[in-house]
């Protein structure tokens, strides 16, 4: 039973792959200059979404700070010597709505940030996400990867 617990926390920190498409490039994206300057993110924009950021990432913090417990508590209960399932699925529950309102407030965050930007900017962004994607599936994990200014063997030279 432990067994079982501990795959389904493993499954579940994996994260949900369908919302990866509707996502934003890491980090401060929009204090990034040639990005902002490619896309044309204007400087009341670049206000707008910081605002938006900060206000959404303040909740967020809370929020993870309840998954955190929830995982706590959970691992807590499956580790305890007097095991009762039930109590275990209780807190498993408990952890799911941790992460669904975690992960609902990023959506929200998401969405507030989306409707700042024209559909041109999104597309863009989408572009430069997948352009980005490809290059880490190219090069492989970080540990594997060619150092700056190297060129892989399978490599045209370019």
């Amino acid at each position: 039973m432990k067994r079982i617990v501990l795959i389904v926390l493993i499954l579940l920190s994996v994260g949900s792959v369908g919302a990866q498409e509707f996502n934003l490039p890491p980090g401060k994206w929009w204090d990034n200059e040639r990005l902002a300057t490619h896309i044309g993110l204007t400087e009341a924009q670049r206000e707008q979404i910081r605002t938006l950021v900060y206000e959404h990432a303040h909740r967020m913090i809370d929020l993870n700070a309840g998954v955190k417990k929830a995982e706590l508590e959970l691992a807590n209960l499956v580790a305890n010597s007097d095991f009762e399932a039930a109590a275990a699925r209780a807190a498993f529950a408990e952890l799911q709505e941790a992460r669904r309102a975690l992960e609902s407030e990023r959506f929200e965050m998401l969405l507030a940030v989306r409707g700042v930007l024209s559909d041109q900017q999104w597309q863009q962004i989408q572009d430069i996400r997948r352009q980005l994607r490809r290059g880490r599936e190219q090069n492989g994990p970080p540990g594997q990867r060619p150092r700056r200014g190297t060129v892989p063997p399978d490599s045209p030279g370019i």
